[in-house]
């Protein structure tokens, strides 16, 4: 077979060159159990005949395992939480970890992901901006990719693993009605990830359970991050000045609006209530220490890495919803 120039070769080329199936030429190229070493070479020298770039990282294996990580923004305490249980749960497995950052760009998605799938036996990644980002246009993977965080309906995604957002949002609301709000809002819900809506979703559910109508709560803010905090509570309090309890989409919002909040001269908890959403650490160091909806990183990161190793080794994905905790803090205690 020959291949044009400049042209990047498929794996199914590899595949009829070889004369196997895509499957078996998959398993082949990263090393999974089930294949026979004889056909692994066979495997591996159609690949170098027909310049597949997996195939000279492939001959060159060791038996370590070499997993990719593709997270949108690694300086997010949220994400940096997530990379740093990736780290933990890697070294327990003796795996080798290549991080990349997409910076919430689809194209950086993208060309991370071409360079991962073609240099690593796995890939673990938190897409970046569905339903467009970078997964969606990556054509083919020789190797296994579990999304993270959020959902991906890529047909290349071998499994996932996600917090439960919508009991998140529920067991928010749950809370700030027993801490006393009767006014309600939340901050960051208009944005753009699935994760928000499922945790805007939980939240006016849970507002539903305790007797309080969700057609009386201010959804506000599309924005992310601390600025995203500090615009939605400042539009926030020129809308509607009674609200008491506030549940914002992360904790970064969380923290933004309670700052704006002060500038204002609204004082947390005794004006109102506040809740996060992460539990990341720093939410404790901050005075009052804000209360948040925590999310299992360790466990997130253990079940995402055991999907990829079962897939890896030619076995079935799977999917997984992990639990997430209240941490109460003094931002919702009068």
């Amino acid at each position: 077979m020959t291949v044009d120039a400049g042209r990047t070769p498929t794996l199914q080329e590899v595949a009829t060159e070889a004369r196997v199936s895509l499957a078996t030429a998959s398993n082949a190229l990263t090393g999974n159990r089930g294949v026979s070493p004889k056909l692994r070479d066979r495997v591996l020298e159609a690949a170098q005949r027909v310049g597949y770039p997996r195939s000279s990282a492939r001959a060159r294996r060791t038996d370590r395992t070499t997993v990719g990580i593709v997270l949108p923004d690694v300086r997010h305490p949220a994400y940096a939480e997530l990379a740093h249980a990736f780290e933990r749960e890697g070294a327990q497995r003796e795996w080798a970890l290549v991080l990349a950052g997409s910076d919430y760009q689809p194209d950086n998605e993208l060309e991370a992901l071409e360079n991962l799938v073609r240099s690593t036996d796995g890939v673990l990644l938190s897409p970046s901006r569905p339903p467009r980002s970078g997964v969606h246009r990556l054509q083919a993977s020789p190797v296994p990719i579990v999304a993270c965080d959020e959902p991906a309906d890529s047909a290349l995604i071998g499994g996932w693993v996600r917090s439960d957002n919508f009991g998140g949002g529920r067991i928010a609301a749950h809370h700030l009605v027993d801490a006393g709000g009767t006014r309600f809002a939340m901050l960051g819900g208009e944005g753009y990830l699935p994760s928000t809506k499922e945790r805007r979703e939980g939240f006016l559910a849970g507002l539903a359970d305790r007797g309080h109508s969700p057609d009386g709560v201010l959804i506000i803010g599309e924005n992310y991050g601390m600025d995203g905090g500090q615009s939605a509570m400042a539009e926030l309090l020129e809308t509607d000045a009674e609200v008491d309890a506030v549940f914002a989409v992360s904790d970064l919002h969380a923290v933004g609006a309670f700052f704006r909040a002060l500038q204002e001269g609204r004082r947390v908890p005794d004006d109102i209530l506040l809740c996060g959403f992460d539990g990341v650490g720093w939410t404790r160091q901050i005075s009052p220490t804000i209360t948040t909806i925590r999310q299992d990183w360790s466990r997130i990161a253990a079940r995402a890495m055991d999907i990829l190793d079962a897939l890896m080794a030619g076995g079935e994905g799977d999917r997984a919803v992990i639990p997430v905790e209240l941490v109460p803090g003094e931002s919702t205690r009068r």
